[in-house]
Order: C-alpha cells, then sequence, then structure tokens
C-alpha cells in the first residue's frame, strides 16, 4: 500500500513537530509526516510530492493555504477562523492531539480518503478472557498483568468490560474516548471503526487499552452480537494480534464470550464460600451447554503477586 503524505505546517516549530510525533507513535499509519513551519517550505515539498493531508495553522491566509492543493485541508484554530475556505475544516488547536487526529482521520476517511492503516498481516488472533465469580480476587490485576507480558512480544490490547472499572485510578478518565463510545460509533454504522480504535488508545506500560465505560448502565446494554463485532472488528482488522479481556458478570453474553477466548484465567479462593461460587457456575456452564467452556478455563488459586505468575505462565506457553 503506498503512504499517504501528511504534512503539519504552523510557526511554532515545537508544537508542529509535537503533533507529528504523536502521528508517527502509531506505527499502524500508512503515512509519511512532513513538518513545515513557513509556507514556502510547502511550496518547495508541493512540487515533489502529493500533499493529501495538511494540517495548518490559522495565521497563514487562506490564499496561502490553498496553495498546498491538499485533498484535505484542515485549519487549527484558537476561536474561529476568520477566512475558513469553503473546502477546509476548522480543528480547534487547543486540545489533545489524539483529540485532533481523531477529528482529522475521521473526516478525511469520510469524505473518501483511504489508505490510512497499514495492511497488516497476522500469524495468529488470539483473544483470552479473565474472569471468576469470586470478588476481589485480584481478577484486574492478573488481567493488566498478562497483557503487559504478552505485550512485551506481540501486538496486545487490553478491554476492562467490568460493571464497576477504576476509572480515575488505574484507568484514565477519557470524555468521548471510551470503550462506550467506540460502540456508539459502530453502531451509528461508520465506518472505519479500527481508525477510531488507533484514535482511543491509552497505555499502562507498553500495554494498550481503551479507556472503559463511565457508567455501568451502559455496559449493561450492550449486547452479545455488539461485543462480538467488536471484538471481530479488532481482531481481524487492526494490528492487534491479541485481545486480553477483564470480564465482569454485568456483560450480556457473558457464558458465549467465554466461549469466543481461546483461553479463560480464573483466579479463585479456598474459602468454604469461594469453593461454592466456583462450583455453581460450573453447574450452571453444564446446565446451559457450555462443557465445551469449561476445558479452556485455568482455575487456580490466587497468587500474591500476579505479576509473577503472569511471567511463570508466559514461560510455560512458549
Amino acid at each position: 500500500m503506498n503512504e499517504k503524505n501528511l504534512v503539519v505546517c504552523d510557526k511554532e516549530f515545537r508544537y508542529a513537530d509535537g503533533l507529528g510525533e504523536n502521528i508517527s507513535v502509531h506505527g499502524e499509519f500508512a503515512l509519511r509526516v512532513f513538518i513545515c513551519t513557513n509556507m514556502e517550505s510547502v511550496r518547495k515539498l508541493k512540487q515533489k510530492r502529493e500533499i493529501h493531508i495538511f494540517i495548518v495553522d490559522e495565521s497563514f491566509p487562506h490564499e496561502e493555504r490553498a496553495e498546498a492543493s491538499a485533498e484535505e485541508t484542515f485549519v487549527l484554530t484558537e476561536d474561529t477562523c476568520q477566512d475558513l475556505g469553503k473546502d477546509e475544516t476548522e480543528v480547534y488547536k487547543f486540545q489533545s492531539a489524539d483529540r485532533i487526529l481523531a477529528i482529522v482521520f475521521e473526516t478525511y476517511c469520510e469524505r473518501g480518503g483511504g489508505g490510512i492503516l497499514k495492511t497488516i498481516k497476522k500469524q495468529k488472533q488470539k483473544l483470552i478472557g479473565v474472569y471468576s465469580p469470586i470478588h476481589r480476587v485480584g481478577k484486574t490485576s492478573l488481567a493488566l498483568a498478562l497483557g503487559k507480558e504478552l505485550s512485551k512480544t506481540e501486538k496486545t490490547l487490553y478491554l476492562n468490560l467490568e460493571e464497576h472499572a477504576d476509572v480515575g485510578a488505574r484507568f484514565v478518565k477519557a470524555e468521548g474516548r471510551t470503550l462506550g463510545d467506540l460502540l456508539y460509533y459502530i453502531r451509528q454504522g461508520k465506518e472505519h471503526a479500527a481508525l477510531r480504535v488507533s484514535t482511543m488508545l491509552m497505555q499502562i506500560g507498553d500495554l494498550d487499552y481503551i479507556p472503559p465505560f463511565l457508567f455501568s448502565a451502559d455496559l449493561k446494554e450492550v449486547t452479545l452480537e455488539e461485543w462480538k463485532n467488536l471484538l471481530q472488528m479488532i481482531l481481524e482488522k487492526t494490528a492487534y494480534e491479541t485481545v486480553v479481556l477483564d470480564l465482569g458478570e454485568s456483560v450480556q453474553g457473558l457464558l458465549e464470550i467465554l466461549g469466543f477466548c481461546d483461553t479463560v484465567y480464573m483466579p479463585v479462593l479456598e474459602d468454604e464460600i469461594s469453593r461454592y461460587k466456583v462450583k455453581k457456575f460450573e453447574e450452571e456452564l453444564e446446565v446451559m451447554g457450555f462443557n465445551e467452556v469449561r476445558k479452556k478455563i485455568q482455575i487456580f488459586t490466587a497468587p500474591e503477586d500476579m505479576e509473577i505468575y503472569a511471567r511463570k505462565q508466559f514461560k510455560e506457553e512458549m
């Protein structure tokens, strides 16, 4: 696939370079990024290369911006651009770089542009579930530890599907960029959902994650079919080889989703109540006809250090 040319032009080099760097760190984008601080540099570049996406500060007049002859031009503004052309899109300058890029890429694709994401050839696709009928057993700590370990050798995405995730503690509170927002985007029939994933990511160490739902009611409304479509899209159309699901009891179609997984890790405790809950869960699997799911579940006593367990598990599987 031929790369697209994206040009950022701003008189303030640090701003332009920072925005360009934010684009470059996303290895899944098939883009060549060029940084300019004046229109003369843009004109020279235009003589050698077609400019597909032009992100330019409003301080450059429309007549000069038009000289780039870009497929799409995005004008960075502090308030309202006074000379915005009908072929230009206004973007507020002082918001997060990820939000700017989300607007730029989605608008570009919706208007007929394409080829922003690289074609990914993956050797394998793997879905790992972490679930337990026992509460306060370190399930999320385990899921994150497994995700961090896997991300050392393969492209891994962590998704938290719990009713009350640790938003604000473990996970960033990200208005407009949560898992719920991604599902809403897909519900609207929007194309390029894989691109949307790339502009929503946060990191814990080297592990990528999409911020979880802010409200439990929204999580509970997601249907099994929607979960299935989301997971299929991520595994088939993004760069991720592995998805780690941190599953809670409020997820619609929980047993079916466990069935989609290649492996399910289930930390438990050894007290009488915990053993009873595990027994009831296994009986539910049998009654509901999910005996095959039972074969995928690895039940183990929750260790004190989940990261040590994750490293050991990873080495054994290797």
